[in-house]
């Protein structure tokens, strides 16, 4: 599942640089770490007159909950910890039932994606007493927001147990691409009869990262009814924090010029200059997880900081993902 897989994190620096200070335009994705307003990556945005979209439908501020993996447009103060919010969207990765539960691997498979759950995951709706994936069962409907890499698997954030509904919904990177039918993971998407939206003239590609709405015929093909491809979709020269997995790096001569990570709103492009910044290590390769923060142009950011996360071997996974630290390092 790569939809909503990479959460905007804090850099390390308290006060921002560049653009995001005294009301220049600032964008965060991630997900929220506390209320009242609310955190994304340790800085309190104002929401007081915030347009709240939850899954296309507007909402209020009483619907936004911790765990959930959002886009905050707005402004960031000089002390680079408080902001405004103008915008706030959240789109689930997963809203569908559970193929299955293994508590020995802290994993779950939900129509085909396989959604890893650690201490951090915020599991919401379950019985009273009842603690954590011990409470969910195959054939419960679940809503899941969280992080993932580039290989497909999901470490979530929030899992929220839902009453059972009509509509489906899975966002991923499309393989097995035919005239009728493609694939997300283990999930075929029969998009025959669906509506595409940013696709452009050349329609759907393999590789292309979407998020698909339908129902489902079977436990492993989805009917769609909306198929809209991913894409970045910033302000120029607003400032950004972007945390996520570098699935392609890019090279002038022997040195690393820049590299492409998944993101929630598609394949995100990083530039490297002489004057970026390294903490946590200063070296870069694919599948490793990155904190970003820079200033976006044509949509391509143009990275002031790299900070190199430590990751870990998650249990049952063939990729390195973050067990911890979801909420900033």
């Amino acid at each position: 599942m790569t939809l909503l897989m990479v959460s905007c994190g804090n850099s390390g620096n308290d006060n921002l640089a560049g653009g995001g200070i005294g009301g220049t335009g600032y964008t965060s994705v991630g997900p929220i770490t506390a209320l009242g307003s609310i955190f994304v990556n340790d800085i309190e945005f104002e929401t007081t007159n915030a347009a709240i979209t939850l899954n296309g439908v507007q909402s209020g501020e009483k619907e936004l909950q911790v765990g959930m993996v959002v886009k905050v447009e707005g402004t960031v103060n000089a002390d680079g910890k408080t902001g405004k919010a103008e915008r706030i969207i959240f789109e689930n990765n997963a809203a569908g039932p559970i193929g299955s539960v293994d508590l020995g691997k802290s994993t779950m498979e939900v129509m085909g994606q396989t959604v890893f759950v650690d201490k951090q995951t915020i599991i919401a709706g379950l019985p009273v007493n009842t603690l954590g994936l011990e409470g969910l069962a195959a054939n419960d409907m679940v809503e899941i927001s969280g992080l993932a890499d580039a290989n497909g698997n999901l470490l979530a954030t929030r899992i929220t147990l839902k009453p059972p509904v009509r509509q489906a919904m899975v966002g991923g990177r499309i393989s097995s691409l035919t005239a009728t039918t493609f694939k997300i993971n283990a999930l075929t998407v029969d998009y025959s009869t669906a509506t595409l939206n940013n696709v452009g003239s050349t329609g759907i590609q393999t590789g292309d990262i979407v998020a698909v709405t339908g129902s489902l015929t079977s436990s492993a093909t989805l009917l769609a009814d909306i198929v809209e491809r991913k894409s970045p979709n910033y302000k120029n020269n607003n400032s950004a924090r972007c945390q996520g997995f570098i699935e392609t790096l890019y090279y002038s001569g022997q040195s690393v010029s820049g590299f492409a990570m998944i993101t929630p709103l598609g394949l995100q492009r990083i530039d490297l200059d002489a004057s970026t910044t390294f903490s946590g290590g200063s070296t870069v390769k694919v599948g490793a997880r990155v904190q970003v923060e820079g200033t976006v142009n044509n949509n391509i950011i143009q990275a002031r900081m790299v900070n190199v996360l430590e990751s870990v071997k998650m249990q049952g996974s063939n990729t390195t993902m973050m067990s911890a630290s979801l909420y900033g390092p």
